[in-house]
């Protein structure tokens, strides 16, 4: 997948890269896109469990206190955030393992911001909303998303197994998720420029 086309490549919002992710892709009824939506975009005021909106919270104000640390001192702050994507990845492990029913596809993707692109083994119709659950790797991050197929085709680089070339527009992401999403596809960015330097 080392030369997948990008899409909107016209228009770019985001930067784009070449990833490998965990994905979690499914269509879902067009009746629930603005409830799910709103418990997405809004996950401090959604009716979701105790513990996650505690986590949200809890979240949040990390981001604003290590922001506020990097100031002073880029070294604690950047330990502090490493701190933060272990008990993250710690976290993400357990809920997948809670979760083994559901279907987790390692893929290759073209990721950033603003939506994916990856190979599928089903082909869904354009316009059809998905919910997605990406886990990004190494942190164990997990970006809960809603999306609209952009476009479906024949992939051509054509396999028996994945034959269609799935392209996602994001509809609704929180701005936790946008914004881990977004420093994620930078750093990944910056690390394959460091590599094509060596």
């Amino acid at each position: 997948m080392e030369n997948m086309p990008e899409f909107n490549s016209d228009r770019r919002e985001y930067f784009r890269i070449n990833d490998t992710i965990i994905l979690r892709c499914k269509p879902i009824d067009k009746n629930k896109v603005e409830q799910l939506g709103f418990s997405i975009n809004n996950p401090l005021q959604s009716n979701d469990s105790q513990n996650h909106v505690q986590l949200r919270t809890l979240q949040i104000a990390f981001t604003h206190l290590t922001d506020q640390i990097s100031q002073n001192d880029r070294e604690v702050a950047r330990a502090l955030r490493l701190l933060d994507e272990k008990i993250n990845l710690i976290g993400h492990t357990l809920l997948r393992q809670q979760s083994d029913d559901e279907k987790n596809d390692i893929i290759e993707a073209n990721l950033s911001g603003g939506g994916l692109a990856f190979l599928s083994a089903e082909s869904i119709e354009v316009k059809t909303p998905v919910e997605v659950h990406i886990e990004l790797r190494p942190s164990g991050i997990v970006i809960h998303a809603l999306a609209n197929v952009v476009s479906c085709n024949n992939a051509y680089e054509r396999s028996e197994q994945k034959p269609y070339l799935l392209r996602l527009a994001f509809t609704h992401m929180s701005e936790i998720d946008r914004n881990a999403l977004v420093k994620h596809t930078l750093s990944r960015q910056a690390e394959n420029l460091r590599s094509a330097q060596e």
